[in-house]
């Protein structure tokens, strides 16, 4: 019986030594597959960052793209990354005095390279850290080579990030062909939005180059026996290849362990192979020799328990029951090591302090297996000054049962002396008689990684606070509601409310009710995902009712689901702008003495009146109205009196009009007149004479008192006819010089006879 049990023990052993690999590998690599993923969306980010910076500046100068870039620290909290780069896009008319421009600024020996006639330019403008290697792509010309050019017209064209395909760094010429790739993202002329853009008009890109190998080693895959390898596109061939991390590739059909995955990034696909040809985990459970030995050593032992047994039944369910606790120990160490995989395990023996620390838990911080001793002071020896105490308090109050778990992050100090951040968890595993912690097991993983990406958005989110705080355009925090979240200062001076009065409103309640639609119609877009961000010009209402003109820009912040939180406005205040543009547009459209219309509007406003008519079929009247004799008031009153008859004038013929009607003045003493949507030429006769009535009062100007009359010349548009508006205008002229010649002071509409 006891040979039978040991053969089936070790079948169960081999099989589960076979599983657990298999669980292992599986394991590893769903984590090297996360870790590729998020380093490179973590890349990402950094080049947003970047456009934002351009986005945020009309003009971004060297020093200020060299200060921001020393802000990241790349190297410290980016390892892997090359740099990061501005591309200017250059017109071929424009690289002359753009080289001359770079070598006014320093660089003498400045060229753009490669030579040649191209359709379209770009230079490295912008690199840093501007030294090493790096020194070799400023000027280079990234869209003279297919692949580079392929991946930013992706960018251009869809706004977004854009991942290229292999190519050789122009910084890894001296090092042979070590695959690369680039990231971009596209900077359009006037806007960093990718509304209300045209994405021919690209301004450059922000980039980032990486060396495959730099890059692999930057993320810090896990450690293993897993091998990988990385490959650009969807299929796998050496054309392809971007990275091994062996130096030997071996044909997977003969490895016992295989994967292949397919990752998408930024608009591109990578395919990763993962293989291993043996045991890859160091199994702490019995070998298959082991067990055979301990198999037979079982048989022997369960003869001596028979034995046992009739010696007494109390002392064989003691020794039962003092096994039962080992193996219980034994099976969670075991479990724990096994969960634990990549990370470090270490045993605590409460009652003598001795704490057993794994391999993996050594090499985590640096050391060798004999430099560290099996004691509890090891650790006290190693963490952060600033963090033991907390670290004591919580193991302490975990000990003495006032806490259910064990679970802390603090600092252990390398073997080189730096800090690592560790996530430190622990179970209680065995108890002594008093009821007092026996033994506690649990593991120790490396967090630094994390924690310098938390650091990292912590201080992006104190600059952005900052920024908040002291911009002086508008900057609010808007619910998906549209409820005022948060407001910076400005925004609160320029609507005069305080920031609780703000919090009880919406930005519907103070937007004019002219622009709400239009406004709530890119908003429902942008939280559909159908457009990143908007921009538009809208009015506002301040607290004490009055309307100002601002330029709003939004965008939406969506949680790490992708789901929406809330929405960033940027508020600029245009009102002076646009009182401005339209104090020149009116200036450019009226006559300067009377405020109508002048010669430019008028000509407008009869092309609309002419081409409505037509389609409605319905006639309207155009006058040509002269002062009688106006040359000689000028002469003998002066300009000014006749300024100011002319001013009465326009007033008094206003006065008989419609709004819908058009009074302009064309020049000298002659106004033109519009009048829309007649039914017969009666009518315009009947506006014709309430003019003429209202010019005959005597006319006061000061000092001088005159008696005015008018000359009206008429003709009536008949939408059936084949007359142009030079035909009416001509007409017009032609009735008005029939008025003149007949002795003035009367209208006349024209007659086919007039002629």
């Amino acid at each position: 019986m006891g040979v039978f049990l040991t053969v089936l023990e070790g079948k169960k052993t081999v099989d589960m030594l076979a599983e657990e690999d298999q669980e292992y590998f599986q394991q590893v690599t769903d984590n090297n597959l996360e870790q590729i993923q998020e380093r490179m969306e973590t890349y990402g980010q950094v080049l947003r960052g970047l456009k934002a910076l351009f986005v945020a500046s009309k003009h971004v100068s060297r020093s200020e793209f060299q200060r921001y870039t020393q802000e990241l620290e790349l190297l410290q909290n980016y390892p892997g990354i090359l740099g990061i780069a501005f591309a200017v896009q250059i017109e071929p008319d424009e690289v002359d005095p753009y080289t001359a421009q770079i070598r006014a600024e320093g660089f003498p020996g400045f060229t753009l390279f490669p030579e040649g006639e191209r359709e379209q330019y770009t230079a490295i403008q912008f690199i840093e850290p501007f030294s090493g290697n790096n020194l070799k792509a400023f000027g280079f010309d990234m869209y003279s080579e297919s692949v580079r050019r392929e991946a930013m017209d992706r960018a251009r064209l869809s706004g977004d990030l854009a991942l290229s395909g292999k190519v050789s760094l122009v910084q890894d010429a001296d090092r042979g062909p070590i695959a690369g790739v680039l990231l971009y993202l596209a900077l359009y002329q006037g806007s960093g939005s990718q509304t209300e853009v045209n994405t021919d008009e690209v301004l450059g890109w922000v980039y980032a180059p990486f060396s495959m190998d730099i890059l692999m080693e930057g993320i810090q895959l896990d450690r293993s026996r897993v091998d990988f390898s990385i490959y650009d596109g969807s299929s796998v061939s050496a054309e392809a290849h971007l990275y091994s991390s062996t130096d030997k590739l071996k044909k997977t059909t003969q490895l016992s362990f295989q994967r292949t995955e397919q990752l998408r990034i930024a608009q591109r696909t990578w395919t990763v192979v993962f293989a291993s040809d043996g045991i890859i985990l160091e199994h702490e459970s019995p070998e298959l020799i082991p067990v055979l030995f301990g198999g037979g050593l079982l048989t022997v032992l369960m003869t001596l328990l028979v034995w046992s047994l009739s010696s007494g039944k109390k002392r064989a369910e003691a020794k039962a029951a003092s096994k039962n606790r080992e193996l219980q120990e034994t099976e969670f160490r075991l479990k724990s090591a096994l969960s634990g995989a990549g990370h470090g395990v270490w045993d605590w023996n409460n009652r003598t302090n001795e704490v057993t620390f794994d391999a993996n838990w050594k090499s985590m911080l640096g050391y060798g297996n004999n430099e560290i001793k099996n004691d509890f002071s090891e650790w006290q020896r190693l963490i952060h000054p600033f963090d033991r105490e907390c670290a004591e308090a919580a193991i302490n109050e975990f000990l003495n049962r006032k806490s259910k778990t064990y679970s802390l992050e603090h600092r252990l100090r390398t073997r080189d002396g730096q800090w690592k951040w560790i996530l430190s968890r622990g179970d209680i595993v065995s108890w002594t008689e008093e009821g007092q912690p026996a033994r506690t097991i649990g593991t120790h993983t490396d967090i630094t990684e994390r924690k310098s990406l938390e650091l990292a958005l912590s201080e992006s989110e104190q600059r952005f606070r900052e920024a908040f705080e002291t911009a002086a355009v508008g900057m609010a925090l808007v619910g998906l509601n549209g409820e005022w979240l948060e407001a910076n200062p400005s925004l609160l001076e320029m609507l005069q409310y305080s920031q609780k009065e703000l919090q009880k409103l919406t930005f519907q309640d103070i937007t004019h009710p002219d622009d709400l639609n239009l406004d709530l119609e890119q908003l429902s877009e942008l939280t559909a995902g159908k457009i990143r961000s908007y921009q538009m010009d809208k009015r506002y209402f301040r607290k004490d009712g009055s309307i100002f003109w601002i330029r709003l820009s939004a965008a939406m912040v969506k949680d790490g689901d992708g789901n929406p939180i809330h929405y960033v406005a940027l508020i600029e205040d245009i009102n002076e702008r646009v009182r401005l543009q339209q104090q020149i547009l009116h200036q450019a459209s009226h006559d300067s003495l009377t405020g109508l219309p002048n010669r430019w509007l008028l000509d407008d406003r009869l092309v609309s009146v002419f081409s409505l008519s037509r389609r409605k079929k319905r006639p309207f009247a155009l006058m040509y109205i002269d002062v009688d004799h106006f040359k000689q008031v000028n002469d003998i009153h002066g300009h000014d009196v006749g300024d100011k008859l002319l001013n009465w004038l326009a007033n008094r013929i206003s006065a008989c009009i419609r709004v819908s009607d058009t009074l302009a003045r064309q020049g000298g003493d002659e106004f033109v007149l519009i009048l829309t949507d007649i039914n017969e030429p009666g009518e315009a006769e009947l506006i014709a004479c309430k003019i003429l009535n209202e010019a005959r009062g005597a006319f006061d100007g000061g000092h001088v008192q005159l008696q005015v009359s008018l000359s009206i010349g008429m003709a009536v548009y008949d939408p059936v006819s084949s007359d142009s508006v030079d035909d009416l205008l001509k007409k017009a002229d032609i009735a008005l010089y029939r008025v003149k010649r007949a002795g003035r002071n009367g209208y006349r509409i024209y007659q086919d006879e007039d002629e």
